[in-house]
């Protein structure tokens, strides 16, 4: 007798397509096509799995795949961080899998028994950005960054929309799979969800043909200096108090040497006609004691080149600053318009303000949060309520894997909210783009070895978008309609009751 405790060897096979496929679904090496095919894989496992077994099997297997996963991705972080979002991930991909082999074949109604899965991610997605050291870092949608039209959806739903596709065409070819791939026994859910796919792409195709940025621009510069070794500052900030203490004039004539080059190069732009100018987080670094004098240097600068200065600092040694990181908004007569903290930080976990300090200027309203801020929308949404134009975000990736997802993920938050960006990056992918994401320029700090700076044309107005006014609804519709699919698969009868009830 064969015994049905664990998976077939077959569905076994579905589980690790889908774990190989979750490794190039975004992160390090993306392939936005294998975001779009490797939950199929995910959901045909669970809907085969019989018993417990199968689940605590399956969880092994995910997390080994989300740790291979975030190698590279989650670097300079404390042993928890790297848990939590492993785990995070883990149960991100089983519980709507789970709650779809749960609920599907109770829901007689095709259409709808398509919809579980899709529901069911987003809800648990949603559920996952309140977590503070998380927000959307997660998020398949930001995988599908290249597809510029399917993106466009993100004004209207936030990114909740793109990763509801992605969950839908899984529930759909499963559909399709369990029928022997015959069309016509399922035509209404698949015409249904083809017809969305459809409907999103040409949308976001007409969006971005015939509503680009109005006319009006002003250039911009982004300068990045390099380091002997990466994260060079970080490596003194996580040295013990005895170390520090022997280090710190070495590490003092560093910081020196680095705002010089800083400002050499911000010089070499000025003949261009450059009216703002950034610099990357963690990239001017600087000792509690000689900040003063850094920062009236730099608004000497401003006001000597008539130039809105945002630079960001790192700040070491004793200070009694809410976080070591901020960035300045520099006016171009010298006055400093708001100077802002770091809010939140994987590593530290901690969270703090809730402010995105704006500066009206004539080129549009300016704001500039730090690097990991841009992975929460509620925190970016109070920018676009308040009609920004242009972001100026200083960043910084102490891993290198990290590059791209983050800068691309940042991004989302200018789609969303309607104003161009710019993430001047310190070890890793400087971008420019619009309000629809169009990349306006870039640079790789690891691919461009020396005069790591660039220049690029911002336009100067941005909109108010679906997203912007309405929030998370679509995320909320999800989340209710999950609700309501689970009532009605509760009261509805199942396939075999039905069939037994026919025969007496």
């Amino acid at each position: 007798m064969t015994s049905n405790r664990y998976p077939s060897v077959t569905n076994f096979l579905w589980l690790l397509t889908g774990s190989a496929c979750l490794l190039f679904m975004g992160g390090k090496w993306n392939i936005p096509a294998l975001t779009w095919i490797g939950s199929v894989f995910f959901l045909k496992y669970f809907r085969n799995i019989r018993n417990f077994w199968g689940v605590i099997l399956a969880l092994p297997v995910i997390y080994i795949a989300s740790h291979i996963y975030f190698i590279g991705l989650a670097e300079q972080v404390e042993p928890g961080f790297r848990i939590l979002i492993n785990l995070s991930f883990t149960f991100y991909i089983m519980i709507p899998c789970l709650a779809d082999s749960l609920l599907h074949t109770r829901i007689r109604n095709r259409l709808l028994s398509g919809l579980v899965y899709p529901s069911a991610l987003i809800a648990v997605q949603f559920l996952l950005s309140y977590n503070e050291q998380l927000g959307t870092i997660l998020h398949w949608t930001a995988s599908l960054f290249p597809q510029k039209p399917v993106i466009q959806l993100i004004s209207v739903t936030g990114v909740w929309g793109p990763s509801f596709l992605v969950g839908w065409v899984a529930s759909t070819i499963n559909m399709l799979w369990e029928e022997k791939f015959n069309p016509s026994r399922i035509r209404m859910p698949l015409l249904v969800c083809a017809g969305t796919i459809f409907t999103v792409i040409l949308y976001g195709s007409f969006r971005m043909l015939l509503s680009p940025p109005e006319p009006g621009t002003v250039k911009a510069g982004s300068v990045i200096s390099g380091f002997r070794e990466d994260n060079l500052f970080y490596i003194y900030d996580d040295m013990n108090e005895k170390e520090k203490s022997e280090q710190k004039e070495k590490y003092r004539l560093l910081t020196f040497q680095v705002q010089d080059d800083l400002f050499t190069t911000s010089e070499k732009l000025i003949p261009s006609g450059i009216r703002i100018l950034s610099w990357a987080s963690g990239n001017a670094a600087v000792f509690a004691e000689d900040e003063p004098a850094l920062i009236k240097r730099m608004q000497d600068f401003a006001r000597q080149h008539q130039i809105y200065f945002f630079p960001s600092l790192l700040v070491l040694g004793n200070h009694n600053y809410p976080d070591m990181n901020h960035v300045l908004a520099i006016q171009p007569d010298g006055q400093i318009a708001y100077d802002h903290f770091k809010g939140r930080s994987p590593n530290k976990g901690y969270y703090q303000g809730n402010i995105v300090e704006i500066i009206k200027t004539p080129y549009g309203r300016i704001a500039s949060p730090i690097c990991y801020e841009m992975e929460f929308h509620r925190f970016i949404r109070q920018a676009g309520k308040a009609g920004v134009d242009i972001f100026i975000v200083p960043g910084d990736e102490p891993a290198r894997g990290a590059s791209n997802m983050h800068t691309e993920l940042s991004m989302l938050r200018g789609i969303e909210n309607g104003f161009s960006m710019v993430r001047t990056t310190l070890e890793g992918l400087t971008m420019a783009a619009d309000y629809q994401g169009r990349i306006l320029s870039q640079l790789n700090f690891y691919q461009t070895l020396a005069n790591r700076s660039i220049i690029f044309e911002m336009p100067v107005k941005g909109i108010r978008t679906f997203y912007t006014r309405f929030g998370d609804w679509f995320a909320w519709l999800c989340i209710s309609g999950f609700v309501l699919l689970i009532i009605y698969a509760l009261i509805a009868p199942s396939e075999n009751k039905s069939q037994t009830q026919l025969k007496h």
